[in-house]
């Protein structure tokens, strides 16, 4: 599959490559730059635990450019960094329109195509931290080549992918994916959004099994619960569902991974779901493509307004718990207010409070809950905040 997907590749960026560079000797080449930044403080209680943590962390800091080869031909190059100080590549891919038309080919590194809040641009995710399951499930860039499509109430998008760039094996994973959107009613007052994704996912041979593990919501601390390294593939189906009705806004996801496991007495089954819904003052949320966009601000400070507020309260809830494994289970309740200064700017703070069944596994939390889990402790309540200012331009 490997060398399939690396020939599949050379072919493709072979063609591309011819495409642009003869539209580029009729058309100029275009170039934009962006770039974005997030800075966090978390206070965070854990109470069985008896642990606290107090600490600020550069989130994300990216610098992207992006443009087009003549008209048809697209490109994005993006970088991130954070609070460890290494320089990542998120997005580096081109992308053919023939002829301007809505069906495309994508080659290069991007996310695999699951999930509504997954694919929604960090800078408009509802909560500070997306949803458990998308973390827990391990949604990320890869290595692929897809074909999409799309119409004005329908999107349609699937690929096929190696692994991470920064993935270091002698033998990389693969994984396939696809996503549908569909608009039953779209209009100036109300959009209803219902989707549906899968993967496939395994790993190569010379990699470490897949483990399945979360954090309490804040990205600091560590995990809470995990399965442990348990399989060497899995299949992920989701289910999705929002609307938008003026300044109000509803949303809920429900996903499944089945893994493959050679050392369980049966393959475990793992689900994770969440249901929000929140209301903007002074502007509203936006949609496009199949997922939310960049809010509308009516007053933005700059024109001598107050910007927008938007509230919202999501319930969001993983389960790793099946009759073969016990990586624990999680329920969440987040509450949040976000101040909109203008459309490029947020000043944000989520309120949170976490259940946990902490499971039997130790494999990859952090030291406070593995410890719980020695002692044989089979709950913890963590609670506390996030805030966030951000910006990108």
């Amino acid at each position: 599959m490997q060398k399939y997907l690396e020939r599949a590749a050379a072919s493709t960026i072979l063609a591309l490559a011819i495409v642009g560079a003869d539209t580029a000797q009729a058309q100029e080449m275009t170039a934009k730059v962006s770039g974005r930044v997030m800075m966090d403080w978390s206070i965070v209680d854990a109470e069985t635990a008896d642990t606290d943590w107090n600490a600020t962390e550069l989130r994300r800091l990216r610098l992207g450019v992006s443009g087009k080869f003549g008209d048809d031909v697209k490109y994005k190059v993006e970088l991130n960094t954070n609070s460890s100080e290494d320089v990542n590549v998120e997005d580096v891919y081109l992308q053919w329109n023939p002829g301007g038309k809505k069906f495309n080919v994508k080659l290069g590194q991007f996310k695999t195509h699951n999930s509504l809040d997954e694919l929604t641009s960090s800078r408009f995710i509802t909560a500070l931290e997306r949803s458990m399951f998308t973390d827990a499930f391990e949604f990320n860039r890869r290595i692929g080549l897809a074909v999409g499509t799309s119409g004005e109430n329908y999107t349609i998008n699937a690929g096929v992918f190696g692994d991470n760039l920064s993935t270091a094996s002698d033998e990389e994973g693969s994984a396939a994916s696809a996503r549908g959107t569909y608009n039953p009613v779209k209009n100036d007052d109300i959009i209803v959004h219902l989707g549906a994704s899968a993967r496939i996912r395994n790993t190569g041979d010379t990699q470490s099994d897949l483990r399945y593990r979360q954090r309490p919501v804040s990205h600091i601390p560590s995990r809470i619960i995990s399965t442990g390294r348990i399989a060497d593939k899995d299949t992920f189906l989701g289910v999705e569902a929002a609307g938008i009705m003026g300044q109000f806004w509803a949303a809920g996801e429900y996903g499944v991974t089945n893994a493959d496991c050679e050392t369980c007495t049966s393959d475990p089954s793992f689900d994770g779901l969440y249901v929000e819904a929140g209301a903007f003052f002074g502007g509203k949320k936006t949609y496009k493509g199949g997922k939310f966009n960049r809010p509308k601000v009516d007053n933005p400070i700059t024109d001598g307004g107050m910007g927008a507020v938007s509230v919202f309260a999501r319930y969001d809830t993983l389960n790793l718990e099946d009759t073969s494994i016990n990586g624990g289970d999680l329920d969440t309740f987040v509450i949040g207010l976000d101040w909109w200064p203008v459309k490029n700017a947020r000043i944000g703070v989520n309120y949170f409070d976490a259940n946990a069944n902490l499971g039997t596994s130790t494999s990859g939390l952090d030291s406070a809950f593995a410890d719980l889990v020695v002692a044989g402790v089979t709950e913890e309540d963590v609670s506390g905040f996030n805030l966030r200012a951000q910006f990108d331009f």
